[in-house]
């Protein structure tokens, strides 16, 4: 799980996953009508593929979290700007394999009446999502907490977390993380991310508030969560799951709905997740406070990496990890729906790689919030508003791969995007 980790930009990073970090793809079939197809292709040896591929998807979302509870540390003892840009770097390199991951979320075709938590895990994979990547979040909220007086440890933003039945009062998981990194954006919809000072966390007496080391507090009570959440998940999909009664892992290689589980987490996340709640809704309402990463603007990073899990999920790939797939199943039975889906991922790939290259370009980038701001007819917007649309109209290519592959449409209820 820890192994073969490289450092970029001061941050360690996975090696298998360094050519999508640095905007690649997650699939070696890109721009290919057709696909070899291997001699045997079975259903249990595409399951067993998608395990490996979780498996693999989990362990670097959690050895990138270590890391950043790592530079985290570094960052509270001492609270320089270079430690703190040490610290938001890491948490940029953590959302690579994270959102790739969310994929695998919507669990409740191989959960339901599985006793998921008989190991001790989570009885939902979606209800520990909310715990890890509930998002939008309301910063006052969390600010209300730090210039309280309740002691701040990790059973405080446990029992804070959607306090009062409001979504909004999100006090865990990564994107309490990125306020308590980057503070509010003020921008609207202009160019900049919030501006937190490292300033807010001094432990020199230059504190410009009381509550530098409550801020300091609730940072690493988060980032310990985060930590301690993604270890479940990743131990969800171990080797020794596979055999364990009740995970993750052996709840889908023995549900006879696994293929049609995997069909419909890229249907939720295509459509419902992505083409929706992260992409459209801030484009049609033009408020960067819909978009997904609204602190650090690396929203270009979360929804691109998101479609690459949609396509790893066809595919059967995960950086090296690379098995049988449902491509394979779709291309054994029918060139031309192959070809379909094929050519429909490439077009929508080349889109939200723009998306994610306009991001980051290092003289005058253009991130999501303010691709949300731009007017009718802006060339990233125009780029953003036809990946919407073929992320929707995806919706055919997988009806038909369900006809040919002769799939049900599983019930994906529970997995909408208030996580």
């Amino acid at each position: 799980m820890f192994q073969n980790i490289k450092v970029i930009a001061g941050v360690l990073l996975p090696a298998s996953l360094l050519v999508v970090a640095c905007g690649g793809g997650g699939s070696n079939s890109s721009g290919t009508s057709s696909r070899y197809v291997p001699a045997t292709v079975s259903e249990a040896g595409v399951k067993d593929n998608y395990v490996n591929m979780a498996r693999a998807a989990y362990g670097d979302s959690l050895s990138t979290a270590l890391a950043l509870r790592e530079r985290v540390s570094a960052f509270i003892v001492d609270p320089s700007d270079e430690n703190l840009r040490s610290a938001q770097a890491a948490y940029k390199a953590a959302r690579v394999p994270y959102q790739q991951s969310e994929i695998m979320r919507w669990d409740t075709a191989i959960t339901l009446s599985n006793n998921l938590e008989f190991d001790g895990g989570p009885a939902s994979v979606d209800e520990w999502e909310g715990q890890v990547n509930a998002w939008p979040l309301d910063e006052s909220y969390i600010d209300t907490i730090i210039e309280g007086d309740a002691e701040i440890n990790i059973a405080l933003l446990l029992s804070q977390n959607g306090a009062d039945e409001n979504e909004a009062n999100v006090t865990t998981g990564v994107h309490a993380i990125e306020f308590m990194l980057w503070g509010a954006d003020t921008n609207g919809t202009g160019p900049g991310a919030g501006e937190r000072a490292a300033s807010d966390f001094a432990n020199d007496g230059s504190c410009p508030d009381a509550y530098c080391a409550r801020r300091a507090l609730y940072l690493k009570a988060a980032v310990d969560l985060l930590v301690a959440d993604l270890t479940v998940m990743a131990n969800e999909w171990s080797e020794e799951a596979e055999i364990t009664q009740g995970t993750l892992a052996y709840n889908f290689i023995n549900s006879p709905e696994g293929l049609d589980y995997i069909l419909g987490s890229m249907r939720a996340m295509a459509t419902d997740e992505l083409a929706s709640a992260r992409m459209s809704s801030g484009l049609v309402l033009g408020d960067p406070e819909e978009e997904h990463d609204c602190f650090s603007d690396l929203s270009h990073v979360a929804i691109y990496n998101n479609f690459v899990g949609v396509r790893n999920a066809f595919y059967g790939t995960y950086g090296a990890i690379e098995g049988e797939s449902l491509a394979d199943m779709v291309a054994d039975k029918d060139q031309t729906t192959f070809a379909n889906m094929a050519a429909a991922l490439d077009s929508i790939e080349d889109k939200m790689r723009r998306i994610l290259e306009a991001g980051e370009r290092p003289v005058n980038p253009v991130r999501f919030d303010q691709i949300i701001g731009q007017a009718p007819g802006a060339t990233e917007r125009e780029i953003a508003e036809a990946a919407v649309d073929e992320l929707i109209a995806l919706e055919a290519n997988l009806h038909a791969i369900q006809e040919l592959l002769s799939l049900v449409q599983i019930d994906t209820g529970g997995g909408g995007d208030s996580n």
